[in-house]
């Protein structure tokens, strides 16, 4: 009993610790240019293609929705959608812990009510290398295809020379013609992945992924048109797995593109419970420095995980918002087959 209750204990300390650390942590100004999740976790396929079935047993169907800045008056600034399917293909008979995955996914992008929309279709491969026997250690690497399709909708534009005494009236002609109004191009991203289960207590990964490898052009305008620069994506987390079940994952993430950085640092807490239907309440806390902090909170059971978090804008920019935020949610459904993995399943529903 004196035993239990110093590991308790101990256990405890670990977590607060954990969590004080995401709060103190100093802010730094950053920017993103690629549409962005705060459960950048059930969305692998936009940060790594390298984790594209990544701890998948047989098929993971993951759906992810996201308002941004919902609180602010009149048009919704940004919805983001994206709906992603996962598939294990095969493995090799003398290692099971290896295999090759492939992966679909659609998101769909939409800023000032409807204004401006990006849609995406990607298509993405990765192979995962087991480095020992017993599969601790793997190595992967993925690559994708991305077709996107941008559009405007030049009816929804307002100017200043459509303002009368009636208000503005779309049906009077601006006089500012909309030269490239649908924007198509292909594009590449690749990246690897590595992780390590060192115990049964302790496990750590690290990733790194290139995405827009082709350097697509966009443009409204036939003569002003511009190239996509590369964003640069860094993921990295441990895992610490406690003798009552439940978990800590500690995870972060750095993107750059066009010179801007992003810096997110979390951690989520999976409290086992006993109950046929639900396997564990995760209870997550992330800090994305110089834009928001999110609490999250996610019911996990064998097959299947619903979360929600909520973004408390802390930049400049809920000065031109009154009381801004962002609320999202994420919807996974695991699959299992035939070819499921001695290991893979044994990690959840959801990469941490």
């Amino acid at each position: 009993m004196r035993t239990n209750n110093r590991y308790t204990g101990n256990k405890n300390k670990f977590i607060l610790s954990a969590m004080l650390l995401l709060i103190m942590a100093m802010p730094m100004i950053s920017k993103a240019q690629d549409p962005h999740f705060s459960q950048y976790f059930s969305s692998p396929m936009t940060i790594n293609p390298a984790l594209t079935g990544k701890g998948v047993d047989d098929g993971r169907l993951m759906v992810n929705l996201r308002s941004q800045w919902w609180g602010s008056t009149g048009t919704v600034p940004y919805n983001t959608e994206t709906v992603s399917y996962e598939q294990r293909l095969a493995s090799q008979k003398t290692n099971n812990h290896n295999n090759l995955s492939f992966g679909l996914m659609m998101l769909a992008d939409q800023s000032n009510g409807g204004v401006l929309q990006n849609n995406y279709f990607t298509g993405s491969f990765a192979y995962n290398q087991a480095l020992d026997a017993e599969g601790n250690s793997m190595l992967g690497a993925g690559l994708s295809v991305t077709y996107a399709n941008r559009l405007l909708n030049p009816d929804m534009f307002q100017f200043q020379s459509q303002f009368g005494s009636m208000g503005f009236q779309r049906s009077i002609p601006s006089n500012d013609p909309v030269a490239l109004q649908s924007n198509k191009y292909w594009d590449i991203n690749a990246g690897a992945q590595y992780s390590l289960r060192m115990t049964e207590k302790l496990g750590w990964n690290i990733g790194v992924s290139m995405f827009h490898l082709t350097s697509p052009t966009e443009g409204v305008y036939s003569n002003n048109r511009y190239q996509i620069d590369p964003r640069y994506n860094v993921q990295a987390g441990m895992q610490f797995y406690f003798a009552d079940h439940s978990e800590l994952h500690v995870s972060g993430m750095y993107e750059s593109q066009y010179g801007n950085s992003i810096y997110t640092l979390g951690a989520v807490y999976k409290i086992k419970v006993v109950s046929d239907a639900l396997e564990t309440v995760n209870l997550g806390l992330w800090n994305r420095f110089g834009d928001a902090m999110y609490p999250y909170l996610a019911l996990e059971g064998k097959k299947w995980v619903v979360g929600m978090s909520y973004d408390v804008v802390t930049s400049s920019v809920k000065t031109v918002y009154n009381s801004v935020s962002s609320v999202e949610f994420s919807l996974g459904w695991k699959f299992a087959g035939k070819k499921t993995s001695t290991s893979s399943g044994k990690y959840g529903m959801v990469n941490y």
